[in-house]
């Protein structure tokens, strides 16, 4: 069986940083949105709201024993340097890690995997002469799908070739945004709370996502808390921040694509579109050193360490 990490990732439907215009919500793929309304103490009704969902608990009570956590995970390389956890919090000794992924790479995936190793063995405690470990819970909030799939979730646990689970203390969910968004246009089908709750936080206000979330009291409260927040100018300056980043992201990969892909096939080499992702991430670090982006800010948009931004700034 293919592994799911083998299959193509296809961008059907995705949700993209778009213009803003006044009184609009920015969606929660934003990263300046994600952290100012789910990874957020103050606004914690929202991430209990969305793990009672996903786990089928009363609200109340995650609502009364959520804690945030500042998570810093050991950084074993350059990369790792640069990438945080998402979100991560605890609730009844059980921890969870939210990942929202926009940037559609495998390597980004597996990191992700790297991150709830990380956790689970920072979860171990010691007492009695005894190790415990906690159960470790990661959601992938995914802005794309796998080809082939139609599953909105996906549940993995780590099994034997019998399909036993070998613990059930590492477990990770795959949520596929463009699913959603996909069965909402299909009318004959019904969502889900759950489903809902990620169209408030990704859908511009219409007709049928008021009729969608009418009477969820915390969408509901959502809707607004975040259409006032997206006028908040810091939000607005880091949005579009964010938004430039995106589209030199695609301007990267579409660089990549075309001369890594004809270089692949001209000398037969795997390794072309890595070659291709490469020239592209040179060309517009020198881009972005030349309109006076720090060394900081270029290496974090092309991945580039700083010794090399320091030689392209001589040239």
């Amino acid at each position: 069986m293919k592994p799911i990490l083998k299959r193509s990732l296809i961008e059907d439907d995705r949700y993209r940083l778009q213009d803003y215009r006044r009184g609009e919500m920015l969606p929660i793929v934003s990263d300046v949105m994600f952290h100012t309304m789910l990874n957020n103490e103050s606004r914690k009704q929202y991430v209990s709201y969305l793990l009672s969902l996903i786990l089928e608990k009363d609200y109340q009570e995650i609502y009364n024993s959520i804690q945030f956590s500042k998570e810093e995970l050991d950084k074993e390389n350059y990369h790792d340097s640069k990438k945080t956890v998402d979100l991560v919090c605890t609730v009844g000794g059980e921890v969870f890690n939210i990942e929202m992924n926009n940037n559609m790479s495998i390597p980004s995936l597996e990191r992700n995997i790297s991150y709830i190793n990380r956790l689970y063995a920072g979860s171990m405690k010691q007492g009695d002469k005894k190790y415990h470990y906690n159960k470790v819970i990661q959601i992938n909030i995914n802005n794309f799908n796998f080809y082939g799939n139609t599953n909105i979730i996906d549940e993995f646990y780590i099994k034997n070739k019998n399909s036993e689970v070998l613990t059930d203390k590492i477990r990770i969910l795959y949520i596929y945004l463009p699913l959603i968004r996909k069965k909402m246009y299909n009318n004959e089908e019904t969502l889900t709370l759950l489903e809902k709750l990620f169209l408030v936080f990704n859908e511009k206000d219409s007709v049928e996502l008021k009729k969608i979330i009418k009477g969820e009291k915390i969408m509901e409260e959502y809707r607004q808390d975040a259409i006032d927040a997206s006028q908040k100018s810091e939000i607005l300056g880091l949005y579009d921040k964010e938004k430039e980043s995106e589209r030199l992201e695609q301007i990267r990969l579409d660089y990549a694509r075309e001369e890594g892909v004809e270089q692949g096939l001209a000398e037969g080499k795997k390794e072309g579109l890595a070659e291709g992702e490469l020239q592209a991430s040179l060309k517009i670090a020198k881009n972005l050193i030349k309109r006076g982006y720090t060394l900081e800010e270029v290496s974090l948009n092309t991945e580039l360490d700083i010794e090399t931004l320091k030689k392209i700034e001589k040239e």
